[in-house]
C-alpha cells in the first residue's frame, strides 16, 4: 500500500500538468500513488497524463464530465487506497520541491495527533519563475479583542486562522483517519473557500501544525478559474454554512461561533494592514 495518495483535479491543465507530475517523480521520497481526475477537460491534458502513466504505475488517470473541483477531489479519494497514511490534493498546475514529500510524511509520523500540516513556499509565474515568497501569517484574538501574530517558528495553527483560510487547499497533507470522519469537499459551497470550510471540519477533530519550510510552488497565470469567483459572496455562504452548525456538539458549536464573531474585524484588521503596507 502506499504512504501517501496524492489526488490532482486536472481541468484543461495541458501546459502546466506535465510540469507537476515530473516535480512528483523527482521526489526523494518515493512510496506514494497519483491519481489524476481530469474533469471535462477539453484539451490535451488527459493525453499528456497518459504518456506519463504508460510508463510509471504509480499514477492513474480517472477521466469525468465536468463536475468541478471539489467534485474531482472527492471522486479522487474514492479510489484512492483506503490504507494510506496520508493525503495531499495537489493542483494540476502547482509544482513540490524534491524534499517536501519526506519532510511532511517524518513530520506527520512523529506527531500522531496533527491531522493537517501546512508549509510555506513560493508563487511562481507560467514559465517558472519565482514571483515572492508564499506565506499567510497565522493570527488569534487576544482577551483584549486585538489580533495577534504567531510566531514563524511556531508549530501550531489556532483554529480562527484555519476558519480565515491559512491552510491552502493545494499542498497540506491531511491524515486519511481524520479526513475521513469529515464530509470531504464541498460541493454545495463550490470553488471559492472550499479549503476554509474542509479544514475547519478537520480543525474540530485534531490539531493543524505549519512546517516552516518552502517546500511549495503555487503558481500564478491568468486562465485561474478562481480570478473570477466572487470571494465575499463565497466567505458569506461558508459563514452561513457554518452557522447553522449541523452535526455539531454544543462545544464545537461554541467554538465555531467565537471565530465566526471574529471574522467582520478582522476583515477590516488585513484591510488597514494592506494600506499601510501600500503606503510605506
Amino acid at each position: 500500500m502506499p504512504k501517501i495518495s496524492i489526488i490532482t483535479p486536472c481541468y484543461n491543465a495541458e501546459k502546466y500538468i506535465g510540469k507537476t507530475i515530473e516535480s512528483l517523480l523527482a521526489s526523494t521520497f518515493t512510496d506514494w500513488e497519483h491519481i489524476v481526475v481530469d474533469d471535462g477537460s477539453s484539451d490535451n491534458s488527459a493525453e499528456i497524463v497518459l504518456s506519463y502513466a504508460s510508463n510509471e504505475p504509480r499514477l492513474r488517470l480517472i477521466k469525468q464530465a465536468n463536475g468541478g473541483v471539489c467534485n474531482a477531489r472527492n471522486n479522487g479519494f474514492k479510489v484512492c487506497s483506503p490504507e494510506s497514511e496520508y493525503l495531499m490534493f495537489f493542483d494540476a498546475d502547482d509544482c513540490i520541491e524534491p524534499q517536501m514529500l519526506e519532510v511532511m510524511v517524518n513530520y506527520l509520523d512523529k506527531h500522531p495527533h496533527v491531522g493537517v500540516a501546512c508549509s510555506d513556499g513560493w508563487h511562481i509565474d507560467s514559465e517558472d519563475k519565482i514571483l515572492e515568497d508564499f506565506y499567510f501569517p497565522r493570527f488569534f484574538p487576544s482577551e483584549k479583542g486585538e489580533f495577534e501574530e504567531v510566531s514563524y517558528d511556531v508549530p501550531e495553527i489556532p483554529f480562527f486562522s484555519i476558519a480565515v483560510g491559512v491552510c491552502k487547499e493545494s499542498g497540506s497533507f491531511l491524515r486519511q483517519s481524520v479526513y475521513a470522519k469529515t464530509s470531504g469537499w464541498s460541493e454545495s459551497l463550490g470553488q471559492g473557500r472550499e479549503g476554509n470550510d474542509l479544514f475547519m471540519q478537520m480543525g474540530l477533530l485534531s490539531d493543524a501544525h505549519f512546517i516552516p519550510q518552502k517546500l511549495y510552488k503555487y503558481r500564478q497565470h491568468n486562465t485561474q478559474s478562481h480570478k473570477s469567483l466572487d470571494d465575499q459572496a463565497q466567505v458569506d455562504k461558508l459563514i452561513a454554512k457554518w452557522k447553522e452548525g449541523k452535526g455539531l456538539t454544543l462545544e464545537q458549536k461554541a467554538k465555531v461561533a467565537k471565530v465566526l464573531e471574529y471574522i467582520p474585524a478582522f476583515e477590516q484588521f488585513l484591510y488597514r494592514r494592506d494600506e499601510l503596507y501600500l503606503s510605506s
